[in-house]
């Protein structure tokens, strides 16, 4: 091998390493959650990834401003009080219509969509826009959206701040129109 080449190879090789180091603190970026409370991230514009999977296979990243309201509702099948929850949830979606100032995104932490759809039909749920389901395999979008119940619904603003939140159950009829009415007027939890 002559000094050319040494030097090419020596040169991709530092390229590539360049690249993996980039790569591995990308894949690390995760938005801040306080420290001190129960809050899940205070901030989805703060950079990062928040996979999951859509319906259509490709992956969404739920990190950035959205420009309208944000409805983070996370569930899990085996929870037995999740059909119910998702029956409320579904009958107050029908109840406000479509309001393209809002937007849900129902996170089940199952493996796959035909798991969920299977139990969505054994507790008679349809869902206004099945599209708004997405899957979060195995758990680290939950983890990193700081999310520490089976059940909990989060409220982000247009500017992607956290307006509040509902740990566990939600009465949507009777307290989520406050919820959305908060984040609606770019309220934020700090």
């Amino acid at each position: 091998m002559n000094t050319n080449q040494r030097r090419t190879v020596l040169g991709v090789a530092l390229l590539a390493a360049g690249a993996l180091a980039a790569y591995a603190y990308y894949l690390s970026l995760v938005p801040a959650s306080h420290p001190d409370h129960d809050h899940g991230i205070l901030n989805l514009d703060a950079g990062g990834r928040l996979m999951v999977e859509t319906r259509s296979g490709k992956p969404r990243n739920l990190v950035g401003r959205p420009g309208h309201v944000l409805v983070v509702h996370y569930f899990s099948t085996p929870v037995p009080e999740a059909a119910d929850e998702l029956r409320g949830l579904f009958r107050f979606q029908q109840s406000i219509g479509a309001d393209s100032r809002v937007e849900f995104v129902l996170i089940a932490e199952n493996r796959d969509f035909p798991t969920v759809d299977t139990w969505l039909a054994k507790n008679d749920l349809q869902p206004p826009t099945p599209g708004e389901i997405v899957l979060d395999a195995d758990g680290d979008t939950t983890r990193k959206l700081n999310s520490k119940r089976p059940i909990e619904t989060m409220f982000f603003n247009a500017d992607g701040k956290l307006s509040s939140q509902a740990r566990g159950r939600l009465d949507w009829l009777a307290a989520a129109p406050g919820h959305l009415s908060q984040a609606l007027g770019g309220a934020t939890i700090e």
